[in-house]
C-alpha cells in the first residue's frame, strides 16, 4: 500500500467516525425528545439508529485493525488509529446505549411525569447534546481547541445533574407512585455518563491531533 493510499484510508476512518458520531447526536435527539414528550413516538426512530451506530462502529473497527496490520503505522498515524477504537469502542458506542435506554425508560413509564421536571430534564438533555456536538467537531477539526471549551460546561451540568438527582430523590420517598420518578433518576445518571463520555471523546481527537502535528 503506498502511503497516499494509506493517508486516503486514515482520512476515510476519520469520515467513518464522523458519520457515526452524527448518527450518535441524532438518537441523543431521539432520546431527548422522548423525555420532553414521554410517549414511545421516538422509539422506532431510536431503535433504527441505534442499529446504525452498531454497523458503523464494526465497519470503523474493521478499517482500523486492516490499517495496523496492512502497515504498522508510524507514531503519529498510530496515535490517530488507536484514537479513533477507542472514540468508537469507549465512548461514541457507550453514548448510543445510554442514549437508546433514555428512551426504552421514556418510553415505559406509565405516567407522565410532572411538565416542569421533564421540561428540566430535556433542557438539561440539550446541554449534554450540545457538548456532544462540540467533541465530534474536535474530530471534524482535528484540533484540541473544542476539548478545552466542553470541560466548564462539563462542571456546570454535572452540578446541574446531580441537584436534579437528589431532587428526583425527595420525589420518590414522599410519593405513594415512586417508579415515575426512580426512572427519571435514571435517566439523568445516564445524561451525566454521556456528558462524561462526550469530554473523553474530544480529548481523545485532541490527543490524536497533536500526535499528528508533533511528528
Amino acid at each position: 500500500m503506498t502511503r497516499s493510499h494509506y493517508v486516503e484510508q486514515l482520512e476515510s476512518v476519520r469520515q467513518n467516525l464522523l458519520q457515526m458520531g452524527e448518527t450518535t447526536i441524532s438518537l441523543l435527539g431521539e432520546a431527548i425528545r422522548a423525555v420532553a414528550e414521554c410517549n414511545s413516538g421516538p422509539a422506532a426512530r431510536a431503535s433504527e439508529l441505534e442499529a446504525q451506530t452498531d454497523h458503523q462502529h464494526r465497519l470503523i473497527h474493521d478499517q482500523c485493525l486492516n490499517l495496523i496490520t496492512l502497515q504498522a503505522p508510524v507514531a503519529r498515524d498510530a496515535r490517530f488509529v488507536t484514537g479513533v477504537l477507542d472514540a468508537i469502542v469507549d465512548d461514541l458506542e457507550l453514548i448510543g446505549d445510554y442514549a437508546y435506554e433514555v428512551v426504552t425508560l421514556s418510553s415505559g413509564m406509565k405516567r407522565r411525569p410532572p411538565s416542569q421536571i421533564s421540561s428540566q430534564i430535556a433542557e438539561l438533555g440539550g446541554r449534554v447534546r450540545a457538548s456532544l456536538i462540540a467533541a465530534i467537531e474536535s474530530w471534524r477539526k482535528e484540533g484540541g481547541g473544542q476539548a478545552v471549551s466542553i470541560r466548564p460546561e462539563e462542571v456546570a451540568v454535572r452540578a446541574e445533574c446531580a441537584s436534579l438527582y437528589e431532587k428526583l430523590a425527595k420525589l420518590v420517598s414522599g410519593h405513594r407512585d415512586s417508579a415515575v420518578y426512580v426512572d427519571l433518576m435514571l435517566i439523568c445518571r445516564h445524561l451525566e455518563r454521556i456528558l462524561r463520555h462526550a469530554v473523553c471523546l474530544a480529548d481523545q481527537a485532541a490527543n490524536a491531533a497533536f500526535g499528528r502535528r508533533a511528528d
